[in-house]
């Protein structure tokens, strides 16, 4: 197997290895996913300051509850695909 080098990183974390990757992800969105790239997002979003204390508590709290129902549904976490990797 071949290790390929990520073209970049979407919000710090989610590796893409070309612009047709981030394109069939988008395309392919669904719950668990959109749940992990916002947690990401927001996640960046907060290392780099953007949110004051009160915003982040809220935002935190969102972000149990959406994750909570997203992966109640089953037992399964994370981002199901080949073309997105955790950093």
């Amino acid at each position: 197997m071949e290790n390929k080098q990520p073209l970049g990183f979407l919000f710090d974390g989610i590796a893409y290895y070309s612009q047709e990757s981030v394109d069939n992800m988008v395309d392919s969105l669904d719950k668990k996913s959109i749940g992990y790239i916002l947690s990401h997002a927001l996640e960046y979003a907060h290392s780099k300051n953007v949110f004051n204390l009160l915003e982040s508590e809220v935002i935190s709290k969102c972000l149990r509850i959406i994750n909570k129902e997203i992966y109640s549904e089953d037992d399964t976490t994370g981002f199901e695909s080949d073309i997105v990797e955790d950093n």
